[in-house]
């Protein structure tokens, strides 16, 4: 089976149409959200709607869970604070509903998700470098997991003995007596320097983790923001990736 594992849609709904043509494109069995569907983007309801109709398996992110009520919104940054209040008013009773029931975590075949950290999900931590990396493998027992949150895509590789390397996002085939923990990315706001839309997929018999980035109508996305009165900056780092 092929899955593709998409993160962090972030109300922008043209990423996360562009991405969703070219998952249709490349035939894919099917589609695993890592969360935060809400939040900084002025298209909501549309994002939720395409995850509820289109992925099969979705977990909650930080985002979702500060627009229903589920975590403070006190830490959130003064921009983003303000946009998941707006979510949380705009969002309809139904769409609450769903992002309410959410799990925080998951496993599906022989891999594992989470939003954030696999230690405590809920607390939704952020794993970075290598050495935030090592001591979270003890909290799974899957050779695999994939995770969101930070925005950035990247490998986190185990080799037998402990030792723990970071690798780029790039293609990769899982090694035997290797463990992984892998960042897809965000569909919707990334943040390593590439504005293009982020997602990767996993194919269970190859066991091989592809990641691929695509270009997407960021001016639009800006205008939505900006449309619903939501603060500059939440368009202006769109066009930079950041």
């Amino acid at each position: 089976m092929r899955y593709a594992i998409i993160s962090d849609i972030h109300g922008n709904l043209q990423a996360a149409r562009a991405v969703l043509e070219v998952i249709e494109r490349l035939d894919i069995g099917r589609i695993v959200c890592l969360g935060d569907i809400v939040g900084y983007g002025g298209d909501p309801a549309g994002c939720v709607d395409l995850v509820r109709r289109f992925c099969s398996r979705v977990i909650i992110g930080n985002h979702d869970a500060g627009a229903v009520d589920l975590t403070p919104v006190d830490c959130f940054n003064p921009a983003a604070r303000e946009a998941v209040l707006w979510t949380g008013r705009v969002l309809s009773d139904e769409d609450r509903s769903y992002l309410q029931n959410l799990p925080y975590e998951m496993d599906i075949e022989d891999y594992r998700i989470v939003h954030s950290t696999p230690d405590d999900p809920a607390r939704w931590s952020y794993l970075l470098v290598k050495e935030e990396a090592g001591p979270l493998f003890d909290f799974f027992s899957a050779r695999l997991l994939f995770y969101g949150h930070t925005h950035v895509p990247v490998v986190f590789r185990q080799e037998a003995g402990g030792t723990v390397y970071e690798q780029a996002a790039e293609a990769f085939v899982l090694k035997e007596k290797e463990r992984y923990i892998v960042n897809v990315g965000s569909v919707g706001q990334p943040r390593d320097g590439n504005p293009r839309a982020s997602f990767a997929v996993y194919d269970s018999e190859e066991k091989k983790v592809t990641f691929y980035r695509e270009p997407y109508d960021i001016v639009t996305a800006q205008q939505r923001i900006l449309e619903n009165d939501l603060p500059g900056i939440l368009a202006d780092r769109l066009a930079y990736g950041r």
